[in-house]
Parts: structure tokens; sequence; C-alpha cells
């Protein structure tokens, strides 16, 4: 077989996979080229500025000149107006600290800013037997010696026994030496010992009371019953004994 038989018969063979891919080759090269065109012609029309531009009035501006004129700052676009006259605001209501402080302030504070101011427990009584102020002192009932840490005060049995301050009662109890036995916390560290007492019977720890409230009446101080009728009055400072006789309003 000559050379151009075996061309002929290799063409005959393999010629249609020759044509399909020409024809592929064609077809890419012309997708290629419409796609590169239309790309153009987007960014021409992107990038080209108009011509002419109007305003919200209707004028007609040069593109160029408005570009300057903005530039410049010199622009004849109408700037936002300004309000006819400012909005009114009502004022806001105005409090100083000090002021808020005092509306909010509890009025029992106000009250706790007064001096204490203390009154005898029972009225119109004597002293029997003052306060010895460490000072050893013979108990008849016992037949000791011993401190005396309050003041007697002379008071029939059923006298009315009322509290020499207001405060809280912090004891209600029945003391095998000193009978019923009523304690009242004041502010400031001061407490006040009503001893030889029939407590109020709703009288109870906790209670509030108020300077001149009946706490009971005279009973009986059992470590002092050889004594004439009496209440056994006593108070402490910060845990120690005083003389009830030196609280203010008593001296």
């Amino acid at each position: 077989m000559n050379r151009n038989s075996r061309i002929w018969s290799f063409l005959k063979a393999k010629g249609f996979y020759i044509a399909l891919a020409l024809c592929i080759t064609g077809a890419g090269t012309a997708a290629w080229l419409t796609a590169q065109n239309t790309i153009n012609g987007i960014r021409e029309q992107q990038t080209e500025p108009p011509a002419v531009v109007h305003d919200q009035e209707g004028k007609q501006w040069d593109y160029n000149d408005v570009i300057e004129q903005q530039v410049k700052g010199r622009t004849d676009t109408p700037k936002p107006s300004q309000p006819s006259s400012p909005s009114t605001v009502p004022p806001a209501s105005f409090t100083t600290p000090s002021a808020a402080a005092d509306a909010s302030q509890p009025q029992s504070d106000f009250a706790a800013s007064e001096p204490l101011c203390f009154s005898l427990p029972v009225s119109g009584s004597r002293v029997l037997a003052a306060f010895s102020g460490g000072e050893l002192v013979k108990n008849h009932t016992l037949n000791v010696w011993r401190t005396h840490d309050g003041v007697d005060l002379a008071a029939e049995k059923g006298t009315a026994v009322t509290a020499a301050e207001s405060g809280t009662v912090s004891l209600v109890t029945v003391d095998p030496m000193w009978g019923g036995t009523v304690t009242i916390d004041h502010r400031d560290g001061m407490q006040t010992i009503y001893c030889g007492i029939a407590p109020e019977k709703a009288l109870k720890a906790g209670d509030a009371v108020t300077a001149g409230q009946v706490l009971g009446s005279v009973d009986t101080v059992t470590a002092e019953v050889a004594m004439e009728s009496h209440l056994h009055f006593a108070a402490k400072q910060d845990g120690k004994f005083i003389d009830p006789m030196s609280l203010a309003g008593l001296k």
C-alpha cells in the first residue's frame, strides 16, 4: 500500500472525530468572543457618565460642571431647610441630690437624730436605794454585801410602769432573783432594765415601744423583799451598768 492510500485510510477511520473536535473548538471560540464583547459593552455603560443631569426642579446641568462645583463646595443644590423656630421641650424637673436624699429618708431617721431624753418609769416616786457605782452595800434580804447596780424607786404594788424612752423590747422574762424583768434597747448602745414588774401579757421581745408606753405594773423584787414595795430600775451603756439617774432628762 502506498503512502497516499495509508493517509486516506487513516482519515476515513478517524475523520469523524477530527471533524467533531474542530466543531467544538470553533463553538468555544465564538462563545468567548461573544462574552468578551458583552463585558466590554457593560463596562462602557458603567464608566461613561451622563452628559446632562437634572436636579429636583427640572434644571439641566452639565455633568462635569456639577462635579467641579461639588469639589469646590459651590453647588446650587439647596441645603436642607432649618426649622423656622426651635422645638420647645418642656424643662425636665430637677432635684438636688440632697433634696432627693431628704425625700427618700424615712421619718424614723429624723427622730433618730434627736437626743435621747429619759423619764422615770414610775411617776412621783422617791429613791429608796441609790446606784452604788461598784461599791459594796448591804443587801438586807439576802444578808450579803454586794454592788447595787440600779436604783430602787418606791411605788405601790400595781402601779403602772412605763418605758423611760422609745426603743425595742429585747427581753421579757421572770428572773429568780429580780422577778418579772423587761429590757428595752435604745439607740447609741443604751439599755434600760425594769425589775420587779408584772409585764403586760401582750408584751414580747421585738416589740417597738414609745416613751411613756405602759410595760406592766409594779410587782415583787425577790432579792429585795425586805424593803418596801418598789421598782428596781437599771441602765446599761454599751453593756456596762451606769447610774440610771444620770441619764439625760433625769439629771
